[in-house]
């Protein structure tokens, strides 16, 4: 049990951004344990906190709705969260938050309040951009994707139920969520940080207070934030946030082919990491097609990270952006190859 929290504090001092710990071989108390873990929420909470705004979006009712028949101002129809990405004043967001909105009002840390207009959204992966004419804004730093692992302490951070800068703190429960009905391209982190409705379109951050999502909906069968919260990952984030502010819409790159996912039960005999993703059909005169891939190869990397599932793939390729070059380690037969595929844009109802 010392050992064991000995090596806890060694590992959260590391985490909140200390390089060294007093007496790496002396037992801790709980309390000093305790001491130490309080000390990297609050710093994490420090890092992040200028980086976050409130949300409000309201809809101008006209007169026949009901909706404050007297006057037909705008009602004031929902809050959100957000965070600052860079100092000329874009902020990315969910676009479920912004979706319908006619006005939208953004409430920094600091009680400035200015109105935003939008810069551009994604329904595919449910992120949109909006924008602030406003001095002094901190961006935030976002994490290397690498760094993310199951079993991390993480704060999500947002505004539940119009609750501005709340934090709730949990541990990263998965990576690469996916088939859950939110958005076309699902890897989604899961926590078990409390998120609740209002903290969509906030970070979720590290114990450095650096962003390893954005948060954008629980599961839950009674309508509460309770034990399962996901975030889109921050290389899709960065990808068609980017994307946005640069073109208006986002811009994935595109392969050209149809995806099927092999019986899992191979993996009794090729081994737990054995990739499932295979192509059933390769469209002509697309980057797929020029690569040399054919229907029943089986991906197994894109730029050497693994490929494990048909989810993994449309991620891989869809936080690329349109003119890169990838290299695809993939397997016919027995044999494993690699090839190189330059990249399209991918088209609205377009196969990865």
């Amino acid at each position: 049990m010392t050992h064991s929290i000995v090596s806890l504090a060694l590992l959260i001092t590391l985490a909140s951004g200390s390089t060294s710990l007093a007496h790496p071989h002396e037992a801790q108390s709980p309390a000093d344990f305790a001491t130490q873990l309080s000390a990297a929420f609050q710093n994490a909470a420090e890092n992040i906190k200028p980086s976050v705004v409130r949300i409000g979006t309201a809809e101008v009712v006209p007169h026949t709705t009901g909706y404050h028949w007297r006057t037909g101002v705008p009602f004031i129809e929902g809050t959100g969260s957000g965070l600052i990405i860079s100092a000329d004043g874009y902020i990315a967001t969910n676009d479920h938050v912004v979706a319908d909105a006619d006005i939208i009002l953004v409430t920094l840390h600091d009680g400035r309040q200015f109105e935003a207009e939008a810069v551009g959204r994604d329904r595919q992966s449910d992120l949109a951009v909006i924008r602030i004419e406003a001095s002094d804004l901190t961006p935030a730093t976002f994490a290397d994707p690498a760094t993310t692992h199951v079993g991390q302490w993480v704060l999500a951070v947002g505004s539940p139920f119009g609750l501005s800068h709340s934090y709730s703190a949990g541990i990263i429960s998965a990576t690469g969520r996916s088939n859950l009905g939110l958005s076309r391209f699902e890897h989604m982190v899961q926590t078990d940080a409390a998120i609740n409705p209002g903290n969509s379109g906030g970070p979720l951050v590290d114990l450095h207070g650096h962003v390893v999502g954005v948060n954008t909906a629980i599961k839950t069968l009674v309508g509460t934030g309770v034990g399962v919260g996901f975030a889109i990952p921050v290389d899709m984030v960065q990808q068609v946030c980017g994307s946005l502010i640069e073109h208006g819409d986002a811009r994935r790159g595109f392969l050209g082919v149809s995806l099927q996912d092999l019986n899992p039960a191979i993996r009794e005999t090729l081994g737990p990491n054995a990739s499932l993703c295979q192509i059933s059909r390769v469209y002509p005169n697309l980057p797929a097609h020029a690569a040399g891939l054919q229907a029943g190869d089986v991906i197994q990397a894109i730029n050497d990270h693994p490929i494990r599932s048909t989810a993994e793939l449309m991620h891989a390729v869809a936080v690329l952006p349109p003119g890169d070059t990838c290299c695809i380690t993939f397997k016919r037969g027995d044999t494993v190859n690699t090839a190189a595929a330059t990249l399209t844009r991918r088209a609205e109802r377009q196969r990865p």
